[in-house]
């Protein structure tokens, strides 16, 4: 089933022009992760902010295609650079495996600018579904280790509770059905650890959120995930961390990448204006 819906993505994924270029970057272990890197014209060697793109697909699906066109337009609006990371997928490679790649591409490229034209001072990262998971969860470690800071976090419609059944979250016609999710939850992540606070986000204490740089939370009326969204969104405000939110009516999970709809525009604004606030 997991191999369907991958070959489902693929074909999706390789439809029309990319625009990003493919490069590799070293990572821990001895391995390099496959990014797509977007560049404003006539700026190839300028030292640019640099916004981190994480895609969705449960975990277990997706490539950074899938977000080509939504990179490309926060490149040209905004005048960055843009990376688009092609992490590691379960069930091969369960958590934390997708959040080390993230982590330890943004940490080399932090530690050679010159070498990607980044401003290192000047970093976000976000993704959209699984991506925002992952990207909460870098943006917490980056306080802890230290390593590097980032300007802002993009939380997009984002999975922030991978233990609680999904049969007994909210539903309604339209939402995740709760097989799928289900199966997403598997193939991730072994049940006895799926409340760690690195799977799970809304399980992190308030003392782990100090600190965290300020977040962007796009939520759907019609998305089984949105509760889990919002009420890490407040758990950010109460830990002292400036948040964005707004849940968008009739929406439903994964609406901002539908090209040429007026709620992906809508969402997709709210992103890009998020980033010109902490980047620019």
């Amino acid at each position: 089933k997991v191999l369907e819906m991958r070959r489902g993505s693929a074909s999706q994924d390789a439809q029309g022009k990319i625009y990003g270029k493919e490069a590799y970057i070293p990572v821990r272990d001895g391995r390099q992760v496959r990014v797509l890197s977007y560049t404003p014209e006539g700026k190839d060697q300028a030292p640019l902010p640099v916004y981190f793109d994480v895609h969705g697909g449960g975990f277990i699906m997706g490539t950074p295609e899938g977000d080509d066109a939504f990179c490309q337009r926060v490149c040209e609006e905004l005048g960055i650079r843009v990376i688009g990371i092609d992490y590691r997928l379960a069930p091969e490679n369960p958590c934390p495996a997708d959040k080390e790649d993230v982590y330890d591409v943004i940490e080399y490229c932090h530690d050679h600018p010159q070498k990607y034209g980044i401003d290192p001072e000047k970093m976000a990262v976000g993704g959209h579904s699984a991506g925002a998971n992952i990207s909460a969860v870098v943006a917490k470690w980056a306080v802890r280790s230290g390593a590097f800071s980032l300007r802002c976090q993009i939380l997009d419609y984002p999975p922030m509770d991978v233990q609680t059944n999904p049969y007994q979250k909210f539903f309604t016609e339209g939402a995740i059905p709760p097989f799928v999710a289900d199966l997403f939850n598997d193939c991730y992540i072994d049940h006895a650890h799926a409340g760690d606070p690195d799977c799970s986000p809304v399980y992190c204490s308030e003392e782990d959120l100090k600190g965290q740089c300020p977040a962007v939370v796009l939520t759907c009326e019609i998305d089984s995930l949105r509760d889990e969204g919002e009420q890490y969104a407040l758990m950010l405000m109460k830990a002292g961390v400036e948040v964005t939110a707004k849940r968008f009516l009739g929406a439903a999970h994964g609406f901002t990448m539908h090209t040429g709809d007026p709620l992906a525009d809508a969402g997709q604004k709210m992103m890009i204006e998020g980033l010109r606030r902490y980047l620019k």
